[in-house]
Parts: structure tokens; C-alpha cells; sequence
């Protein structure tokens, strides 16, 4: 939930005139309370067109798999941050992304040099996405 927030305030709100497609993909997570109903509650409140939701549920994970592959060394991708180019090409399955973050923590499971939390990630998903997309900021 606290990554959705910072997606909301770092792309969404400061970048209001950017033309971005966002999808947030909600992962059902074992001991959280990652649950759908939970999901849709918190999917309400990002009110944004530029915006899809999705859901990923356990123990399928077909997303976070997906998404996976080539990043995270152990289980599904969540608490993961994309950054594609405008007209990277989908073929089968996620390409390369142009940029990308995680939440990940300790324990080798991603990149640790890509981890940032708190106010650091809602500072990095800001200057990437100026540095992805060019678009200007409206707080600048």
C-alpha cells in the first residue's frame, strides 16, 4: 500500500500532464493482508484515468512471476517499480524495463543497489520518471 501512495504523489500527482499508462498489479502475499477486497479499497482511492488496476492471487502469482524473471532471484516480483520507454514492444511476456526499483530489503532477492524506501523511493520514482519520460514536473 505505502509503494501505491508513492506512486500516487511522485507520478501521478507531480506529473499530472505526463502521457503515462500506469497498471498496478496487487499481490496476494501469505501473512499480509494483501487481500483482494483490500486491494479494491485502496485501487479507489487512486483516482487517476492514466491508472489500470490488477490482481494477482496467491498461490498463482502469474504477474509477479512474470515480472520476475531476470530481476528477482527467488519467488514473485512485488513491491516492484517499472519504468518502460513509450513504444517498448510487449511480445511474450514483459520486456526489459528501461528503469525499475524495488522494496525488496535485505536477503539478495533483488538488485540492492535499485532498493529505496520511504521518502527515498518517493524521491527516486520522481527523478525517474522526469528521466524515462522528459515530462516536466508541475511542482518545478
Amino acid at each position: 500500500m505505502h509503494g501505491a501512495r508513492a506512486v500516487q504523489k511522485s507520478v501521478l500527482k507531480d506529473f499530472p500532464d505526463a502521457d503515462i499508462s500506469v497498471s498496478i498489479v496487487w499481490i496476494q502475499m501469505p501473512g499480509f493482508n494483501d487481500n483482494e477486497k483490500t486491494a479494491r479499497k485502496i485501487a479507489g482511492t487512486i483516482e487517476d484515468k492514466r491508472v489500470k488496476h490488477f490482481y494477482d492471487s496467491f498461490p498463482a502469482h502469474l504477474a509477479g512471476k512474470a515480472f520476475a524473471k531476470g530481476l528477482i532471484n527467488q519467488g514473485p516480483a512485488w513491491d516492484i517499480y517499472f519504468f518502460y520507454r513509450k513504444g517498448q514492444e510487449w511480445t511474450d511476456g514483459p520486456p526489459q524495463p528501461a528503469e525499475w526499483m524495488h522494496q525488496l530489503g535485505g536477503g539478495g532477492r533483488a538488485d540492492e543497489s535499485k532498493f529505496h524506501a520511504g521518502t527515498d523511493l518517493v524521491e527516486q520514482l520522481h527523478e525517474t520518471m522526469h528521466k524515462v519520460t522528459a515530462a516536466e514536473c508541475k511542482l518545478e
